[in-house]
């Protein structure tokens, strides 16, 4: 085990746009000595080539000899680790300078603290601000908290509340809750922080310190043209209904306010299969979102544009697809 508190290892596939930021901020970081891993999943770029021209020895370079894919790669990185704390770190997004050492002292100062978590900023391509309108913020508020164990489930019925490059991890508590789950892509970090929660108290910082970049070559991009992520999304719903919130007095209400929140995504798939020409996906979607919240009928209702494409897709798809689908996408 190394003396060294902290370990930030970054799991890294085709990253060679972005990832020498992503390192550059790491090694800037202040008042904290830490491991530096970079596991590199067999990537077809120069990713590790990248790596190791700018971190030279301050980083240890690991390159998978077959892909592990994301929850093993994110898995094999924590196993890497020598130290007591991980961050896994992406390689796309940017840390900001006091980061670690932040997060360091928040673990110090109490050991029943399994998972420590600070708020981000969302950024493009480009490294430029995306409003809130474009990517939700997410977080769990303005001021900085402990949450006791079980209490982040109410959070997490509003959405993934926490971005992983934001979040540290106790060694401890991870090898508690078994890991990153394989057999799942986009809950994948999700359904892991509800895992630690329910036996570890997790800890809240409202300064941004990290820039989560947004872009389509991202890996949670990748899972958008299906209903894949929506459907792991809707299972880990029905975990946190029929497993965390088990007893909640207010379970209706939580569960109501959850289910339109997914039924709203499903909406918005639906709109853009139709318009990618794609009607039995729309459809699809259409009918997952309103067997979740049929109030999303009255949601239609009252936009008559959306209204009619959704009716008609409902009812005539293939007129659909020739009114609201290959002429939009011209």
């Amino acid at each position: 085990m190394s003396d060294l508190p902290v370990t930030v290892a970054v799991p890294a596939y085709n990253g060679a746009a972005h990832i020498a930021e992503a390192i550059g901020s790491i090694l800037d970081q202040r008042g904290v000595a830490f491991e530096l891993i970079i596991s590199d999943d067999h990537s077809d770029d120069r990713t590790p080539e990248v790596v190791r021209a700018l971190a030279g020895d301050r980083a240890r370079v690991e390159v998978n000899h077959q892909r592990l894919g994301l929850a093993g790669n994110w898995n094999h990185c924590v196993e890497l680790s020598r130290t007591p704390l991980v961050a896994v770190f992406h390689q796309d997004d940017v840390m900001g300078p006091e980061h670690l050492a932040d997060h360091v002292a928040a673990f110090a100062r109490d050991d029943s603290i399994g998972l420590v978590a600070s708020a981000s900023e969302v950024i493009d391509e480009r490294g430029e601000p995306l409003p809130e309108s474009v990517v939700a913020r997410g977080g769990l508020g303005p001021i900085d908290r402990v949450i006791e164990p079980g209490g982040l489930a109410v959070a997490m019925t509003g959405g993934n509340p926490l971005r992983c490059s934001a979040v540290t991890i106790r060694r401890a508590a991870f090898d508690e809750a078994g890991g990153f789950d394989p057999s799942l892509r986009y809950v994948l970090d999700a359904e892991f922080w509800l895992r630690v929660s329910r036996r570890w108290r997790i800890a809240w910082l409202a300064r941004p310190s990290v820039k989560v970049r947004w872009h389509r070559e991202s890996e949670t991009h990748r899972f958008k043209p299906g209903l894949a992520d929506l459907e792991e999304s809707a299972r880990l719903l029905e975990t946190l209904v029929s497993v965390d919130l088990k007893g909640a007095a207010n379970l209706s209400q939580l569960q109501r306010t959850a289910n339109r929140r997914l039924a709203r995504a499903y909406l918005n798939r639906a709109q853009d299969a139709l318009r990618a020409g794609r009607t039995e996906l729309a459809r699809k979607a259409l009918g997952r979102g309103l067997g979740l919240s049929p109030m999303m009928a009255a949601e239609l209702i009252r936009d008559p544009r959306l209204g009619v494409q959704m009716a008609t897709l409902a009812m005539a798809p293939g007129v659909a697809g020739r009114l609201f689908g290959r002429s939009e996408s011209k």
